[in-house]
């Protein structure tokens, strides 16, 4: 039995999952509120949470409901806690580094601990994937998993249920009662736990949103994980470059299935690199074609997928733009061939960048470029450089977006140990990290007038398309 969380459905469907009687033991899973910038206009539905689930249902020993801290108050989270918590076997909540989104899991869980009968709380998500001790030892965390929860939380599941030893747990560190860590088995970083996800435990019309680069009922979406590139700021790197996504027919049949259920006409893909698999890639334009579904889509690009596709001689961008492609979001990071030859390793020149965009322009896809300033040595020079570049790309047609994002040191990265050389002082406990603002300067090499100009050379469509 499952649970659909939609906020205005909340308390009916705690009620019903009461009076159904079932008798399995619950897991509650928790995305908790992140606080975007201001002018970030969606909030999506979270996959983090919704590929965990799909393994713990497929074993069928749980029960699960999901709660979106971004749809849902905190007064709700109460309402469930009062009429949920003696029937979880745990909590499991996702956060990443930034955004608040430690801050107010932790405020959730505490929370949950005034309860008599809370059960353990594991944290899992990009922030513990590299910052699991610092983790583990807060107070009220019982246990995290690192790595993709889809392999984990279901043997943690099964542990707790005394199906399975703790010691045997993949990627997990938990303290034991003398202050000790006890670890798992490594957890591997691939995994082919992905698509048809149980979109009945989300109010899946809450996430429909009417998005100016792509269509009036918008939906995200997620195929892949991790990425095969190395640049040196990205979180992606904890995936050890290694690549798990669907194949072109379930992924089709995954976003033809969203629009006969919800009534959508358009997908954005929140992939790290939607086109690292070129034929993936393909073989979905080509299904779009042929089905005809009337389907607008967006999702991201390395600039070296376009590259690569001109190599083997595949039309990349004719069949993306014949099958309803409307956005393409490349992240450029600089304009200055140093920067990203030596400090981003972004294996692709400002000679290419600007070529490459020219030929999305012509296929006539919006281009969305994002670019960082202050790295670490980076200098004024080369940042107008970059400056420079966002100019030339305004020239295109259709006009370009862009985002220019301030250099924020990621944990687990190695621009993180390159900013510590230069004088970053990284917060010294996980709760500290609840203040981490990856939308403010974080660097003491980053002047206030570096923020301000960042903010001013943004330019993205933000009104409805209505």
């Amino acid at each position: 039995m499952t649970v659909n969380l939609g906020m205005p459905a909340l308390r009916e469907a705690a009620d019903r999952t009461s009076t159904q009687g079932s008798d399995k033991p619950l897991v509650i899973l928790v995305y908790p509120k992140v606080d975007h910038e201001k002018d970030y206009v969606y909030h999506w539905m979270p996959f983090s949470l919704l590929t965990i689930a799909k393994a713990l249902l497929s074993e069928g020993s749980v029960d699960v409901i999901l709660f979106d801290g971004n749809q849902a108050d905190p007064a709700a989270w109460e309402r469930l806690l009062d009429e949920q918590i003696e029937r979880a076997v745990c909590i499991g909540v996702s956060v990443m580094t930034g955004g608040g989104q430690i801050g107010h899991a932790l405020s959730m869980v505490r929370a949950a601990k005034e309860h008599p009968a809370c059960p353990p709380v594991v944290f899992g998500g990009p922030h513990v994937n590299v910052e699991g001790e610092q983790t583990a030892r807060h107070p009220l965390v019982d246990a995290v998993l690192q790595g993709p929860g889809q392999n984990s939380m279901p043997a943690f599941v099964d542990s707790l249920l005394g199906q399975l030893r703790r010691a045997d747990v993949p990627g997990l560190i938990t303290r034991l009662p003398d202050g000790e860590l006890l670890r798992g088995p490594t957890n591997p970083p691939r995994t082919g736990s992905l698509g048809a996800y149980p979109w009945h435990l989300l109010n899946v019309a809450d996430y429909i949103r009417d998005d100016p680069t792509v269509a009036t009922r918008t939906l995200n979406h997620v195929s892949s994980q991790g990425c095969v590139y190395q640049c040196q700021f990205c979180y992606e790197l904890t995936y050890q470059r290694k690549y798990s996504a669907m194949a072109a027919e379930p992924l089709l049949a995954d976003v033809c299935d969203l629009q006969a259920r919800f009534g959508i006409n358009g997908v954005k893909f929140y992939d790290a690199d939607w086109f690292v698999n070129l034929r993936r890639a393909i073989g979905f334009c080509e299904g779009l074609i042929e089905r005809d579904l009337g389907l607008r889509w967006a999702a991201s690009i390395n600039p070296n997928d376009i590259l690569k596709a001109r190599r083997a001689k595949l039309p990349l961008l004719e069949k993306v733009a014949a099958s309803g492609c409307s956005r393409l979001l490349m992240g450029v990071e600089s304009g200055n061939d140093r920067v990203l030859a030596d400090v981003v390793k972004k294996e692709v020149t400002r000679t290419q960048i600007l070529d490459v965009a020219g030929e999305i322009a012509e296929a006539g896809i919006l281009g969305s470029y994002t670019f960082i300033v202050g790295f670490p040595g980076e200098s004024e020079v080369e940042q107008e450089e970059t400056y420079s570049l966002i100019e030339e790309l305004r020239g295109l047609t259709p006009i370009p977006e862009t985002r220019v994002h301030l250099f924020a040191p990621y944990p687990g990265t190695p621009l993180y140990d390159e900013a510590l050389k230069y004088g970053f002082e990284p917060p010294k406990d996980f709760e500290g990290w609840s203040h981490f603002d990856y939308y403010t300067s974080l660097t003491p090499w980053t002047s206030q007038a570096t923020v301000d100009r960042a903010r001013d050379q943004t330019r993205m469509r933000l009104a409805p398309t209505r």
